[in-house]
């Protein structure tokens, strides 16, 4: 006897991933950039090595958003990939066992 092979995924996980990844993009994007001024921090210096890293966070940020963007749009592309081969594959079983 030949062993069966099977694949399950879970769906409602798979749409709860995409949910949740474009929640957090969201927040990334609407995330304020910092912006201090010498007399806030107290020393000129300081409040240039804040708006140094202020700056590149901001960049990086915006990378992170596109990244999550990126990984959203693949768990959708992954759920529909699934659900169009398992609506194949009953579709399939169906027709053989009409003609059984």
């Amino acid at each position: 006897m030949t062993p069966r092979s099977s694949l399950s995924f879970d769906a409602e996980a798979l749409g709860r991933l995409t949910t949740t990844l474009a929640g957090v993009r969201s927040a990334f994007e609407a995330a304020d950039s910092v912006a201090c001024s010498p007399e806030h921090l107290g020393h000129a210096r300081l409040s240039g090595r804040v708006e140094s890293f202020s700056t590149s966070w901001n960049d990086t940020r915006r990378e992170l958003a596109d990244s999550i963007g990126g990984l959203g749009t693949s768990a959708t592309s992954i759920a529909e990939g699934f659900a169009e081969a398992d609506e194949g594959l009953a579709a399939t079983f169906a027709g053989d066992e009409a003609t059984s």
